[in-house]
């Protein structure tokens, strides 16, 4: 939130996201592209956290010896999209409920951006899985990719409400991938958090990495507790009920240090996904202009 002077400016760095920032998959797979191109091996990089061969989602050993899917793994690496869907379609075709691979041929569909396949296929896999909390975090990026926000909505409101049953396998305090957004020549990855995370409440973050791994730019719809007081004084009953105001603000690194700036408020309460996107486009494309900034130095 704009005004929290220099010691409450924030920097995202990669370890702040949590294990899973798109951009310690990027390191991970040694690619330097962008965001979006590496769509695919994204997914496929959490559903292997979610399911491996060697180990079942409750930790249960399941076989020892090589991974029969290492030929489709390795081609998703090296972002051959088109032969790791190759492999993976093949492997299918003679092991039709292999849960792992269908979700790996998920992802190859999301790197070739062929999302009514990739959804069909995390879709089954759900039929199979349920509790497989990484393809339904994929699949809503796979909505989001695919502008179907009624899904995407309702997918989300699934993982919500798992996420307040206590959910085993769910994380309440790391951020979901759930959108890329392509600006020009940037893309920014958009995450979620499910508890309002760090010193201004972010509910979402929307991040700019240049080429050379560094972070540029970020905006993030955010709950700064100083502004909770004219909300209390706003809507009392719906204060007392746990709700907040939220705030759309932009940070820029740059030679002077960091430029923070206010886009606007949202007084009334939390705004849905869907408004917070629009608004936020706005200011990367340039159509909404800072209604207030200020610059740190460096140190």
């Amino acid at each position: 939130m704009l005004g929290g002077g220099c010691g409450a400016v924030r920097l995202w760095s990669r370890n702040s996201l949590g294990r899973l920032d798109l951009e310690w998959i990027v390191e991970v797979i040694g690619m330097r592209s962008t965001l979006r191109k590496v769509c695919g091996v994204a997914l496929v990089v959490t559903c292997c956290v979610g399911v491996s061969r060697g180990q079942a989602a409750g930790g249960a050993p399941l076989q020892s010896g090589p991974n029969p899917l290492a030929v489709g793994l390795a081609a998703l690496q090296k972002g051959d999209y088109a032969s790791a869907k190759t492999f993976f379609a093949n492997y299918l075709s003679g092991s039709p409920n292999d849960a792992e691979a269908r979700l790996y041929l998920g992802g190859a569909e999301m790197g070739l951006k062929d999302f009514p396949a990739a959804i069909k296929d995390l879709q089954v896999v759900i039929a199979a899985k349920p509790d497989l909390w990484t393809a339904h975090t994929n699949l809503v990026l796979a909505y989001a990719e695919s502008l179907d926000w009624a899904d995407f909505d309702k997918e989300r409101a699934l993982i919500k409400t798992a996420r307040d049953n206590n959910a085993p396998g769910l994380d309440k305090q790391r951020g979901d991938v759930i959108d890329l957004l392509q600006v020009g020549a940037k893309t920014y990855s958009v995450r979620y958090f499910y508890e309002l995370h760090g010193q201004f409440n972010t509910r979402y973050v929307f991040l700019h990495f240049g080429d050379d791994g560094k972070l540029t730019d970020y905006i993030q719809c955010e709950s700064d507790d100083a502004d909770q007081g004219f909300f209390k004084q706003a809507h009392p009953k719906e204060a007392a009920a746990g709700a907040r105001s939220f705030s759309l603000d932009s940070y820029t690194v740059n030679e002077k240090g960091m430029t923070q700036g206010l886009i606007k408020f949202y007084t009334d309460g939390e705004p849905t996904y869907e408004v917070v996107r629009a608004d936020a486009l706005k200011a990367l494309m340039g159509q909404a202009t800072p209604a207030a900034s200020t610059t740190v130095g460096p140190k």
